[in-house]
């Protein structure tokens, strides 16, 4: 039971507000209290300005080959008018980062320690990758989003053309925005993974007979092959009214869509593996 957990049994939770004032002072009280000699070599000249130039940050010029960390720090602390923002703002202070071994922090351990920050302080968004470095996803459901979006983005890293429209998708989504194209990446995603798995050029529609062919040629049981053809056709007439309506559309329909196209890629590789990615 964490602090948060312990306050919410005797009554006395706190709202988001103090959530996040609890985020930040966990934070800062880490990053502030790591010494000038500790950190020294950080970050670098060039990891500085690659931080700068990515968040159109003004640099400080001058005696600034030894002391990144610190102006980088004092950005951060800049940019907590909410939790988004810092965010944005950390994600592009841990990508600029190069791993070398004179540095006391590698940028895993940057991300995990944020990660672990956040939800001790019951902030729900997780941290991903994809090729260009760390990037925020707000989370739904713990169970969901561990079955339906972090695994099948592992394992389409087998299926690169589908990993890195998935990873498109991932990012549009956390924005809030662009919905019309969420959709049509998530729809893409899962056209490009059938089009790698079954090894041909295919469109989605015809790819759901194909699909079922080949589970069925797996000895996959007919009922399960057979499901296939139906949750595609669902999943293709809510894409549908998406691309029709754009940001009229409820999110939820939008969260329903990105776990579908989780639940049909979980379903395609696990059944054809005997149940194993």
């Amino acid at each position: 039971m964490d602090f948060i957990d312990y306050r919410e049994k005797l009554g006395i939770g706190f709202c988001d507000k103090e959530q996040v004032n609890y985020f930040f002072t966990k934070a800062f009280n880490l990053f502030d209290g790591m010494n000038h000699d500790y950190m020294h070599d950080q970050i670098d000249n060039s990891e500085y300005f690659e931080f700068c130039d990515t968040t159109g940050t003004p640099m400080v010029h001058g005696g600034i080959y030894t002391g990144g960390y610190n102006l980088i720090l004092k950005t951060l602390h800049d940019h907590t008018s909410s939790i988004e923002d810092f965010l944005a703002y950390y994600m592009a202070f841990v990508n600029c980062q190069k791993d070398k071994p004179n540095k006391n922090w590698t940028k895993e351990k940057f991300q995990k320690v944020i990660c672990g920050m956040l939800d001790k302080s019951h902030i729900p968004y997780e941290v991903l990758k994809d090729q260009d470095g760390y990037f925020i996803f707000p989370k739904g459901a713990k169970e969901l989003d561990a079955a339906l979006v972090s695994q099948p983005l592992e394992w389409l890293s087998k299926y690169p053309n589908a990993h890195k429209t998935f990873c498109i998708a991932l990012k549009q989504y956390s924005e809030g925005i662009y919905i019309r194209d969420v959709a049509d990446n998530l729809r893409k995603t899962l056209e490009a993974f059938l089009q790698d798995f079954l090894g041909n050029t295919k469109n989605l529609e015809t790819n759901k007979n194909e699909i079922c062919k080949h589970l069925g040629a797996q000895g996959i049981d007919a009922g399960i092959a057979g499901l296939f053809q139906p949750l595609i056709n669902a999943y293709k007439n809510i894409n549908d009214r998406i691309a029709k309506h754009n940001d009229a559309v409820d999110a939820k329909l939008l969260e329903f869509l990105l776990y579908q196209t989780g639940v049909l890629i979980r379903m395609v590789i696990t059944t054809n593996n005997g149940g194993q990615a």
